[in-house]
């Protein structure tokens, strides 16, 4: 049987049970008296803490392990150095509030909203962060690796030097947000909304984006090194010295492309519509890339093979 979770009235800290914090805390948001949450230290491990409110809360250094924070109530508040180890968050709200070296690795966040939030040094490791909003947020240092994040959205948000190595980013909503220097090694980004995308000397290494939406992306600089990209929509990106050498882009768009210096050595174009010959020419071919007619390269102008088997 799972263990029972400890309820507010039975935790003391500071003297005080969480359950006098918490009225305190209410009545300060109401502006009726009481004494803004405060927490420094302390372990809410095992609490039960169903649609708690701590907005606007100062929150340093507490263990909230294994906690039950279903549908709580984080907006505005600070954030530093909490551990939501295996913690349960389904459907909490972090809107706005400002976190810097959180751990959530573990954690069950499904449906959770981080719109708007500032996020610096967090840990979300193997963590299931399903159908969670991500709108507006600004991240820097943070690790996802291995996280779940299908069906995500993380519009207009502005992410830094974060890691979403083998992540499960199926079906995610990308679009308009900015990403600089992360690492997508081996995520699963098939079927996810990228248009507009700003990923600016990124790391797709292995990653699979089988029919993913890149239109109008920004991709200049970013290594997509044996990536999976079959049936992907790249109209009108910039795919400008990106290196896409042994990757899959079978049956892919390019319509208006810009492939300066994009490297297709040993790259897997069968298929590709919307290449021209001044496009090809442009990029690096070489003797074990397949061009879009299916023939072997290097490209060489006046052989049509720019022109997809397809057509």
């Amino acid at each position: 049987m799972p263990q029972a979770k400890l309820p507010a009235g039975k935790i003391v800290i500071q003297g005080r049970t969480l359950r006098e914090i918490l009225n305190l805390h209410a009545a300060w948001l109401e502006g009726k008296g009481g004494e803004r949450a405060n927490l420094r230290g302390g372990s809410l491990a095992d609490a039960d803490l169903q649609n708690v409110d701590l907005r606007l809360a100062i929150l340093t250094g507490t263990t909230f392990l294994d906690a039950d924070l279903s549908s709580a109530n984080f907006g505005g508040a600070e954030l530093n150095k909490c551990d939501f180890r295996n913690a349960t968050l389904v459907r909490s709200d972090f809107t706005a509030a400002d976190l810097s070296e959180v751990n959530f690795q573990h954690s069950l966040c499904a449906e959770a909203n981080f719109s708007e939030a500032k996020m610096r040094d967090l840990l979300f490791r193997d963590s299931n962060l399903r159908e969670c909003r991500f709108y507006d947020a600004r991240m820097k240092f943070c690790d996802f690796t291995n996280a779940n994040l299908q069906s995500t959205f993380f519009n207009h948000a502005i992410v830094a030097e974060s890691c979403f190595t083998e992540a499960n980013m199926q079906q995610c909503c990308l679009r308009r947000s900015r990403f600089h220097s992360c690492r997508f090694v081996a995520a699963k980004i098939s079927e996810a909304n990228c248009a507009s995308v700003q990923a600016l000397d990124c790391d797709f290494s292995g990653a699979v984006l089988s029919s993913a939406n890149l239109s109008l992306a920004n991709l200049s600089q970013s290594l997509f090194c044996a990536a999976i990209m079959a049936s992907c929509d790249l109209r009108e990106s910039n795919l400008s010295a990106a290196d896409f050498s042994r990757a899959v882009l079978l049956n892919s768009v390019f319509r208006e492309a810009n492939l300066m210096a994009a490297d297709f050595r040993g790259t897997t174009l069968e298929g590709a519509r919307g290449l021209t010959g001044r496009q090809l020419s442009q990029s690096l071919t070489s003797f074990n890339t397949i061009l879009p007619s299916g023939s072997r390269g290097p490209f060489i102008q006046g052989k049509n093979s720019e022109v997809s088997v397809s057509y």
